[in-house]
């Protein structure tokens, strides 16, 4: 094989991958663009997370004297 042969090998090995690379290109597009669209969605509905995570939350139990008292009682 001379140079030319491999030259041109070469030449047709990029120009394969530049074809597929432009042939899947609109679905590159469309999941970068849906991957933008789910960031900014979630950061949008994120104060609304944090709203019912609050609502959420078990309150604390009361902590009165009371029970300190049972317990010198028994």
């Amino acid at each position: 094989m001379d140079a030319g042969t491999i030259l041109g090998f070469s030449f047709e090995y990029a120009a394969a991958m530049a074809g597929i690379f432009l042939l899947y290109l609109p679905v590159i597009i469309l999941v970068v663009l849906l991957l933008i669209a789910g960031g900014v969605l979630q950061l949008l509905l994120l104060p609304f997370a944090i709203l019912i995570r609050k609502l959420r939350r078990r309150p604390e139990p009361d902590t009165d004297a009371l029970r300190f008292l049972d317990r010198t009682l028994r």
